[in-house]
This record gives structure tokens, C-alpha cells and sequence, in this order.
């Protein structure tokens, strides 16, 4: 809950659709026990991915005073493979004023696009919301980069900057971009998005990670195994404009009800929106 109108809590978490041959952490068992994780862990602002048509369903049954926003990357075409990368607001922190998913593609308005050799179209989806304390917008975005082809990845980023340069000269708001990127920490996407390499002045991001010290920071992928590594690299991320104080960072490997979630951490991020 959001109890200071510049104070928010936000996250970024994969929540792990069933694969045919898996057998074991159905979605069907962990579904109460994401849903309490998501109210439980007070963010107002979650990122979720992997959030197929059915689950989207159980979420928005289970969540009844949060808004669940995106479209899927088949646009309702493929229902069993038909993910989402999805936004989902505390209706008594926020309101949602307008929200669009677009492909990271080379033609990102036309639905089912895909990038060179990505085996799957992937998505973005992006939504303007209003905290209710201040009267504040903020402009979230929250993807999924391709698992194996490189240059889709660096093209999703691409994309992406574009559209936040391409809002930013509209009207600037506070924006962070999160999700489950497939990316380890040197890649090129990484980069670009930590290092600001891009061609973009109305756009200037910072990696919450960055305050974390030596040693705090690990991977974000587990396969349901719980394990931390502290040599590892997460492949989950949130950026935040200069808009944003970076408060506190948690990659959360808990359980709920003896229970992992998903076969990814959540990270948690508390942001403080600084004075004008």
C-alpha cells in the first residue's frame, strides 16, 4: 500500500506458465499462493510475464481489487500459447489512464510480429497510471526478451527506447521499464539500457541493482530449486528514470506456504519520486 503519495513499491515477476512435459509446480497448485504473494508483498505496480489467458483469469478472479492490463502476444489467436507480459495495479493505490502492448519486432504496431529467428513473438506492454494520494502519472513498461536469439534481444531494447523517447516528447513522465529480460548483466542489452548507450537525450535510465553492494546481488532464475548464487547473474531487471530515488532493492527468495512461486525470484524495488 502506498501510505506516502511520493513513496511506491514496485516489482517484476515471471510467474511460470505449465510446459506439456512438466508435471511438477502446475499453475494450478501455486496460483493461491502467487496470488497472496502479490498482495502480500505490497507493491502497487507488479510486471508480470508468462501469464497465459487461463492464468490471467485465476489472477483477476483472485486479486479482485487489482486491475490485470496487456494483451497477449497472439492477440487472442493462440489461447494454450498466448503470454502475456502484463501490468497489475492496486486499484486503491493507483488508476490506470490508458495502456497498450506493442512487438518487438520491426513493425511493433502489427500484432504477431517477430524479431529475426525469435521462435515466438515477444511483447511489451506499457500503461500510464495515476496515483490517487498526489495526482501523479507515472508511465510503466514491462517485457519478456527472447530466451535464445541475441539480436531480438537487442532489438527489443531498441524498440523500447524508442517508444519511451517517442512518449517522453509528448508529455515526460516518471517511467520504469521492468521484466524478465534473458539477459545476464554485461550483455549488450543490459548495457545499453544501464550505460544509457543510445541516441535518445529524452530518455536516461538507472538500474535499481545499482545500489545493491558486492556481493548482495545474485540470480533471479532458480527452477524451483531455491538456490542463490551470489556468482550468478539475475536475468530479471527494473529501470527507473531520473525521476526516481532508488530506496531499497530485495531479490525475494522466500516461500509462500512452504512454497516456491515460480521459477524466478521476484525483485522488489521501493522508489521515492523526487520534487520537481
Amino acid at each position: 500500500m502506498v501510505s506516502n503519495a511520493a513513496v511506491i513499491k514496485v516489482a517484476s515477476f515471471n510467474l511460470k506458465c505449465d510446459v506439456h512435459f512438466g508435471h511438477k509446480h502446475r499453475w494450478c497448485d501455486r496460483r493461491l499462493d502467487a496470488a497472496e504473494y502479490i498482495r502480500r508483498c505490497g507493491a502497487s505496480i507488479v510486471g508480470v510475464q508468462e501469464l497465459l489467458p487461463k492464468m490471467k483469469e485465476d489472477v483477476e478472479q483472485l486479486l479482485t481489487n487489482y486491475s490485470v492490463i496487456g494483451w497477449g502476444r497472439y492477440q487472442g489467436a493462440k489461447p494454450s500459447s498466448d503470454e502475456h507480459s502484463d501490468i497489475i495495479v492496486n486499484n486503491n493505490d493507483m488508476s490506470v489512464s490508458s495502456y497498450k502492448t506493442f512487438w518487438l519486432s520491426k513493425h511493433p504496431e502489427e500484432g504477431c510480429t517477430r524479431a529475426y529467428f525469435s521462435i515466438f513473438p515477444r511483447i511489451c506492454t506499457v500503461a500510464e497510471v495515476v496515483l490517487k494520494d498526489s495526482n501523479q502519472r507515472i508511465r510503466v513498461f514491462n517485457t519478456h526478451f527472447d530466451h535464445i536469439c541475441g539480436p531480438a534481444r537487442v532489438l527489443g531494447v531498441r524498440i523500447i527506447l524508442e517508444y519511451m523517447s517517442r512518449f517522453n516528447s509528448i508529455a515526460p513522465l516518471p517511467t520504469i521499464l521492468m521484466g524478465d529480460m534473458n539477459c545476464k548483466r554485461n550483455s549488450r542489452p543490459i548495457r545499453i539500457l544501464r550505460e544509457n548507450r543510445h541516441d535518445y537525450p529524452n530518455v536516461h535510465l538507472n538500474d535499481v541493482y545499482a545500489i545493491l553492494r558486492e556481493g548482495q546481488l545474485n540470480n533471479t532464475y532458480h527452477g524451483f530449486k531455491g538456490k542463490r548464487k551470489s556468482n550468478k547473474s539475475p536475468i530479471d531487471y527494473i529501470f527507473v528514470s531520473d525521476d526516481f530515488e532508488v530506496m531499497q532493492v530485495e531479490i525475494d527468495s522466500g516461500k509462500v506456504e512452504d512454497r516456491y512461486v515460480s521459477d524466478h525470484y521476484p525483485i522488489l524495488a521501493t522508489l521515492r519520486l523526487k520534487k520537481a
